[in-house]
Order: structure tokens, then C-alpha cells, then sequence
């Protein structure tokens, strides 16, 4: 039996890992980004989703607050008047589609003190199933409102039920995103 949950654990962390999705950045490689001290926020982008969730005060105060402490925690001050640069985001839903055969099947049993594995291959069976996916885009802007750094990452959007639940969702995407900020910044560990 150990060895059934054993298999069962290894198929759904490779399975899982299918679903991770990597930050994308992209940057003026003419930028001295060393030189960049303090930062303010600026309102998100004024192209609105469709979607409500996306659209609420709450949701940008999440956003706003995680963007602010995870820079303050790398050591950058924010400033209202003449910051070194700016920070904004941009929101968007996109509905995918995906489909599985499961024609394959694995089987794992045991008599006894033997055991033994089996495969077997039936007429496939399709599984389709819609999503929404959450993508979110951090600009850095320098002090004259022009576009430095761009890092976004995308997320199947879950269902969390509470205030926390989303915070502490916001905080881990805001985190991915700007750990690549600055450009060849090194995590340290603490």
C-alpha cells in the first residue's frame, strides 16, 4: 500500500509541475539599475478588465501593499516626490482550454509478500475542462514615466474564500515577479 501512494505522490508532483509558470522580464539593458533607490506607486492601468474581481479597490489595495512591501524589503524607500522610479501593474483574465486522454492506466497491487505492477491501455478517454488564468505585469518606470523593466507571470486563478487567502496569493505573485528586479540581482538568503 505504501508503494501505491508512493507512485500516486511522484505522478501528481510531475503532473503539478506542468502547471508552474515562470516570470518573464524584460528591461533597458542601458540602465544603470544600481543607481535606483526610492520608488512610488502609480495607479494600475487605466485600461479596465472585464472582470469585476479585478476591478475592485480591494483587489488593487492587495496589490498596492504587496508591491510596496516586498521593494521595502529589498532595501528600496518609498518617496511620493521625486522618486528614482515608478511602479504600476497591469491586470488580465484570459479563459483557456485544456483536454487529457487517459487511455493509459497504471496499476500497482500486491498478494501476499509479492507485488507487482501492471499497464494496461483501454479506448482513451477525454477529459476538457475551462479555466480562467490570472495574468499579472509590474512596470518599472523611470523618474520621466518611461518604461525600464517589465516582469509578468500568469497563475491558474484558484478560489480563494477569504481576505487572507488572497493576500497571501497577491504577496507570493508579487514576490516571483520582483525577484528578478533589479536585472542581475542575486536572492541572498536570510
Amino acid at each position: 500500500m505504501k508503494m501505491i501512494h508512493t507512485l500516486f505522490v511522484i505522478l501528481e508532483s510531475i503532473w503539478l509541475s506542468g502547471c508552474a509558470t515562470s516570470v518573464i522580464v524584460d528591461f533597458d539593458e542601458k540602465i544603470d539599475f544600481t543607481t535606483l533607490k526610492s520608488f512610488a506607486l502609480m495607479p494600475a492601468d487605466k485600461n479596465k478588465t472585464d472582470d469585476i474581481r479585478l476591478n475592485s479597490p480591494l483587489f488593487a489595495k492587495r496589490v498596492n501593499k504587496a508591491l510596496a512591501n516586498t521593494l521595502n524589503s529589498r532595501g528600496y524607500q518609498q518617496q511620493e516626490k521625486a522618486p528614482d522610479f515608478y511602479v504600476t501593474y497591469h491586470l488580465r483574465i484570459k479563459q483557456e482550454v485544456e483536454s487529457r486522454s487517459s487511455g493509459m492506466r497504471v496499476g500497482v497491487g500486491s498478494y501476499g509478500s509479492h507485488s507487482a505492477i501492471g499497464m494496461s491501455y483501454g479506448f482513451p478517454e477525454y477529459d476538457v475542462y475551462s479555466y480562467e488564468r490570472g495574468i499579472l505585469t509590474i512596470d518599472i518606470l523611470n523618474n520621466k514615466k518611461a518604461l525600464i523593466w517589465r516582469g509578468s507571470t500568469s497563475r491558474i486563478l484558484g478560489d480563494e474564500k477569504t481576505p487572507q487567502e488572497s493576500d497571501k496569493v497577491v504577496n507570493e505573485v508579487v514576490a516571483q515577479i520582483l525577484e528578478k528586479f533589479p536585472p542581475g540581482h542575486k536572492k541572498t538568503g536570510k
